[in-house]
């Protein structure tokens, strides 16, 4: 037991660097820290006053308490089954300190059930936000029983566990299935971004589903039952049905402990087969290709970031998003333009247009991380005969080659398709902000990845999901989308996306330049 809460609390402390925040000598390493937990707690705050609100609107208006119950049992079911299934593997199954542990006096059912935990703490914290607040409106406006209090957090707490064995358990399969395959990064990349381009279509069909929820919430009720029964256990259970609330409690313990048991047997098969990886049959060394500085560095970050599945989604997925939108877009623009001339809404398509390419092309810039996916071997960067201006060069262009083309292209289908509700002004902006924000936001990555690198991790999901900058350029990404589009909404006229444009895109030369001149003293302090 002592060894299972000493790897508890070091895979915690892994994940939200409290060690780091309370006893580093290193101003830099705990503002990392500090920003990292700082950005958690807000995205936390954010969920949670959504949910909140939510269930206030609905309990007020006298809808069943079952119904917001299941509506937030649902998503939080489904946001953590997509980020299990998202970096599961990564964290079941790192086997970045896989001969330190084993050489311990430390039995496997421990080392597993400590990972496992690790990762359902890693996700319960998003699951908590969604349902907590709901409880507790709903204990303000309906005054349950007693039991209630007790009970509905211990239900909270388990209502994660399921998703997280589906989604985890898909992950390790998918990794396991392709482990030997030359393309296995490639392939399972793919699989995730088409699981996540799922998530993110349900995500924008939500308010209809919402609205037919509510117009026959009974019918609702039974689909959700047939399709996920637990989200229907959790919310009759929480509403007062104590039957279901047991079957709700006793069933998720008994999948936690079956799945902990299968992978504790498992556990060293799979090493041994995700290690093994793939090894070229009569390879032959042929003639070594020369090329410039610039061109060397990228191929060797675009080389770092294909192989990095974790980062490959977290990032990629923007780029996809926005060529998908232009291509449903075009196909759509009959009848969204039939449906955009009955309504308000005709007057603000140059807006509508820009603020979703807005919060695509910012959303997760590769340089966010592209420091710190250097790691331990930050020392390689640190004595190559290149210059650390050529360095970020190829950081910085690894990002505006992911991401620019894919807007260049939907911006121009969209100001084709839609130019009867565009002016030559409208159309100039609605290609001057997205650049100028993807310009900006790609030198900022850069810029607070250097400020908070993370250079010491053992799973580049660390990396990707969990580390300071990667955290705080979301939330700068998010802030930027409305510091853009609100002026255009409240002013109205076509002069001021090109005014905004003109100053975002001064801000990403300064934050360049800045770069540019002090890249030495960066590189050097990393």
């Amino acid at each position: 037991m002592k060894a299972l809460r000493t790897l508890i609390r070091l895979y915690i402390n892994s994940i939200f660097r409290f060690p780091v925040i309370r006893y580093s000598k290193d101003p830099r390493e705990r503002r990392n820290a500090v920003a990292g937990v700082v950005a958690i707690g807000t995205i936390v705050a954010v969920y949670g006053g959504m949910s909140g609100w939510l269930t206030f609107q609905l309990l007020s208006a006298g809808v069943d308490a079952s119904i917001p119950f299941m509506m937030a049992a649902a998503m939080a079911s489904l946001f953590t089954l997509a980020m299990a299934f998202a970096q599961g593997s990564a964290t079941l199954s790192g086997f970045a300190d896989f001969d330190t542990l084993m050489g311990m006096p430390i039995r496997t059912s421990v080392i597993v059930f400590a990972r496992f935990c690790a990762l359902y703490l890693a996700e319960a914290i998003y699951a908590a936000a969604y349902l907590l607040p709901c409880g507790a409106v709903y204990a303000i406006l309906r005054a349950p029983a007693w039991w209630f209090y007790p009970a509905f957090p211990l239900m909270t707490l388990l209502l994660p566990v399921a998703p997280i064995v589906i989604g985890s358990g898909a992950d390790l399969l998918l990794s396991a299935a392709f482990a030997r395959s030359k393309y296995k990064k490639g392939i399972t990349s793919a699989i995730k971004m088409i699981f996540l381009f799922g998530f993110i279509v349900f995500s924008y069909l939500l308010p209809r589903v919402t609205d037919r929820f509510l117009a026959a919430p009974a019918d609702a009720a039974m689909r959700t039952a047939k399709i996920y029964p637990p989200v229907m256990w959790f919310a009759k259970g929480a509403a007062g049905d104590v039957p279901l609330a047991l079957l709700f409690t006793l069933g998720s313990i008994a999948v936690c402990a079956l799945f902990v048991f299968v992978l504790n047997k498992t556990f060293l098969p799979l090493h041994d087969r995700m290690s093994a990886g793939y090894h070229v049959r009569n390879y032959r060394l042929g003639a070594l290709k020369r090329s410039g500085a610039l061109k060397a560095m990228f191929t060797v970050e675009r080389k770092r970031f294909f192989n990095s599945t974790a980062w490959v989604v977290n990032t990629v997925f923007g780029s996809a998003l926005i060529a998908l939108l232009g291509i449903a877009g075009a196909a759509l623009s009959g009848k969204i333009s039939v449906f955009l001339r009955t309504t308000p809404l005709a007057d603000h398509v140059a807006e509508a247009i820009t603020g979703i390419l807005l919060f695509c092309a910012t959303l997760s810039p590769t340089t966010s991380c592209a420091i710190s996916m250097e790691g331990k071997q930050i020392w390689i960067a640190k004595t190559l005969p290149v210059s650390a201006k050529t360095w970020f060069a190829a950081k910085l262009l690894l990002n505006l080659v992911l991401v620019g083309p894919s807007l260049l292209f939907t911006v121009t289908m969209l100001a084709i398709f839609y130019r009867g509700f565009l002016t030559p002004l409208s159309i100039l902006g609605l290609y001057l902000l997205p650049v100028a924000a993807l310009l900006f936001t790609t030198v900022l990555g850069l810029f607070v990845n250097a400020k908070l690198p993370r250079l010491s991790w053992k799973s580049d999901t660390e990396v990707v999901k969990q580390s300071g900058a990667v955290l705080v350029m979301m939330l700068i990404c998010f802030g930027l989308v409305v510091i853009s589009v609100l002026p255009m909404l409240a002013i109205g006229s076509d002069w001021v996306a090109i005014a905004v444009s003109a100053a975002i895109l001064a801000g990403a030369i300064g934050v360049y330049l800045y770069l540019r001149n002090r890249a030495e003293q960066f590189r050097r302090n990393l």
